[in-house]
């Protein structure tokens, strides 16, 4: 019996969404990191994923010195952090875990 050769998965194979969380491309991680800066001048967010279902924004909050790994959930609008991960890992464990109650 031949053995199958286990087929390697690469990010296209990766799904765009893991609802209600949607992963943004190049442009709308521009796009978007421009606005929340814009309401969150203090931090160092670069945003990589958008709620489809409100104006919640997965970010990385890169700290003053450019080296922080946290990831916080803001509104686009402004106002107060919603959610606070140590990490990117800590953010989609959350997300996978959302995703499986729909």
């Amino acid at each position: 019996m031949k053995d199958k050769k286990k087929q390697e998965l690469t990010t296209d194979d990766a799904p765009d969404s893991i609802e209600p969380w949607e992963m943004l491309d190049d442009d709308g991680m521009a796009q978007i990191t421009a606005k929340v800066i814009a309401r969150y001048p203090e931090m160092n967010l670069k945003a990589f994923a958008r709620r489809i279902d409100n104006d919640h924004r997965a970010c990385f909050d890169k700290g003053a010195d450019g080296t922080g790994k946290r990831v916080v959930v803001v509104r686009e609008g402004g106002g107060p952090i919603v959610k606070d991960y140590v990490g990117f890992i800590a953010w989609f464990d959350s997300a996978i875990a959302e995703s499986l109650k729909k």
